[in-house]
């Protein structure tokens, strides 16, 4: 996952070497369920964009759950300009994850890919407000375990493929010129 995640960034980066704006964000919703998350956009081309989120918890709200991931994402920005207006992207998803739930825990890996669609409000030179959702296949493959059993002994494991939303969000963008 490292190795395929620092290709990514080095062809994305390298590709549109006149890059002239980098973007930090975080994402509101997300800080909001109590999951750090920062991500980071660079402009590699009049109309394009490649951005990576990394997000992750500890607990939150004293639940017994456990994740960490990544998003990078290409987008095309119809503004005339990146970071301005509508943009249409395509999105990767990485996560593993340890969730209890009830009397049940769930602890494996999520990999799968989407289509982004968002808009990105102005607010000044160096501020954008971004409103976003992407949709995809998530392939997942955890184990599944009971409260009272020993984690050596799992009693089923799940994989399979699901359709879903895997990243709402509404992010506020730093822009450094």
């Amino acid at each position: 996952m490292k190795r395929l995640l620092s290709t990514i960034i080095t062809v994305a980066v390298t590709a549109g070497l006149k890059a002239q704006l980098l973007a930090l964000k975080t994402d509101a919703l997300w800080d909001g369920l109590m999951t750090p998350n920062l991500g980071m956009e660079i402009v590699t081309d009049n109309k394009t964009s490649f951005g990576l989120s990394v997000f992750g918890n500890y607990k939150p709200w004293g639940m017994d759950m456990k994740m960490v991931g990544a998003i990078p994402e290409f987008r095309y920005w119809f503004g005339g300009r990146p970071m301005m207006r509508e943009f249409i992207g395509v999105a990767a998803l990485g996560t593993s994850y340890d969730i209890t739930w009830g009397n049940e825990t769930y602890k494996g890996d999520a990999w799968g890919g989407g289509l982004t669609f968002g808009y990105a409000f102005f607010l000044s030179p160096h501020w954008n407000i971004e409103c976003y959702g992407s949709v995809g296949a998530v392939y997942y493959d955890h184990k599944h375990y009971y409260r009272d059993d020993h984690y050596s002994e799992n009693r089923r494991t799940a994989h399979g493929y699901a359709f879903i939303p895997f990243k709402l969000g509404v992010s506020f963008a730093y822009i450094i010129k």
